[in-house]
């Protein structure tokens, strides 16, 4: 009797340009693959990234590959994201998962990220060459061992950015221990339409009231139409609520959210809340101190109260401290990381942009680690350094 060698539990991808069947790793990246099977087989709750909706079907099917490369370095197909531009996500986020025996030899699949502990929906597939730069930046969660799929790979990758539909993704599992795996207990983020009420003062605010209070790692969300109309939808920025430790293990709670100032004649709204098990991002940087580590020296930033900037310090490694004042802005966090932009005053490079994934917590600190990007007037963002990072108050 011929039996499989480990324990498989299988990905096929249905596409455009033939069938491609991934070996999921769920044992050594257990969140990465739940979230990746709850997507594709509509298990569980996302949010509509075109209108704000809580929905429940299968994200992948009829998404396209929207980014390859075909380069003699670079060789990958992404998918996952349901706009298909690559710019939304499933209303969520997860952290990385890394393995060192999981590295980016030639076909892979893998969670493409915006920076640590940023995964939500998108993925990439690589081509017949290893990315070793890839290796402790994106998550690998599945290898492509079969040769006709390895095929189908290439022949994606070739067609280019929107060459190649994703008509549906299934899963078959060869043996018990496969069998045993639920990716419905794999702690992930949970997604729901909260209840609550709505409050109208025209032209002063629309308020939605929670009937629940949520606190650390939930990520309010709101989108708006004024006419139901197709492509009507639009994010609420202002109203958005991400609900961080004010200090290391300090857990507030919100009962609220200022929508917009009722202005419209009429408007309605689509409202989500995401919970993220185990979050310990912040939800500001006033009062703060975020260092990183540039691989020569440690770049530390203290914020002011009003987290508009400071003072920064830079320690080169073995030699003496200097300091300067910086302003910061555009402050952004998710459910596992933070990412902000400094402006270095009279220092070069004068632009970062820090993106910081947020991994453990103590009363004295947030622990992590950072991938930052200086501003180039010609190219645009290019990387600077990446490391480990702290937030201390």
């Amino acid at each position: 009797m011929v039996c499989p060698l480990h324990a498989e539990l299988l990905a096929h991808f249905q596409t455009s340009r033939g069938e491609v069947v991934v070996e999921l790793q769920y044992a050594k990246a257990p969140q990465s693959v739940a979230n990746f099977m709850t997507l594709a087989e509509g298990t569980r709750a996302w949010v509509d990234p075109a209108t704000g909706a809580v929905r429940m079907e299968p994200y992948y099917n009829g998404t396209k590959i929207h980014r390859t490369s075909n380069n003699s370095t670079y060789k990958f197909a992404q998918g996952g994201s349901r706009i298909g531009d690559g710019s939304d996500g499933p209303g969520f986020t997860i952290k990385d998962e890394f393995d060192p025996t999981l590295t980016h030899n030639p076909y892979v699949l893998s969670m493409a990220n915006s920076g640590p502990n940023s995964n939500g929906s998108q993925f990439f597939l690589t081509g017949n060459v290893s990315i070793p730069s890839y290796d402790g930046n994106y998550s690998i969660f599945g290898i492509v061992n079969d040769p006709t799929s390895r095929t189908v790979v290439d022949d994606i990758i070739s067609a280019g950015p929107n060459g190649t539909a994703i008509n549906n993704i299934t899963f078959t599992r060869t043996d018990p221990a496969a069998a045993a795996f639920d990716e419905q207990a794999q702690n992930l983020p949970i997604v729901t339409q909260p209840a609550g009420s709505l409050n109208v003062v025209r032209g002063v605010s629309a308020t939605w009231n929670l009937k629940q209070l949520i606190s650390t790692g939930t990520i309010l969300r709101a989108f708006r139409s004024t006419t139901l109309a197709a492509n009507s939808w639009s994010e609420l920025s202002a109203a958005a609520v991400h609900v961080g430790i004010t200090a290391p293990l300090l857990f507030p709670t919100v009962v609220s959210s200022v929508l917009d100032d009722a202005s419209n004649p009429s408007a309605f709204y689509n409202i989500s809340i995401a919970e993220h098990p185990g979050s310990v991002s912040p939800s500001t940087l006033a009062d703060r101190t975020v260092a990183i580590d540039t691989g020569n020296a440690i770049l530390s930033y203290a914020h002011v109260t009003a987290a508009s900037g400071g003072t920064a310090t830079y320690t080169p490694y073995g030699g003496v401290s200097s300091t300067f004042l910086f302003n910061s802005f555009e402050f952004h966090s998710t459910g596992h990381a933070f990412i902000f932009i400094v402006e270095n005053v009279g220092m070069s490079p004068r632009y970062l942009m820090i993106k910081v994934g947020c991994d453990s917590a103590s009363n004295t600190q947030i622990s992590g680690r950072h991938s930052t990007s200086y501003y180039d007037s010609f190219y645009g963002w290019q990387a600077f350094a990446s490391g480990a990072a702290a937030l201390t108050r």
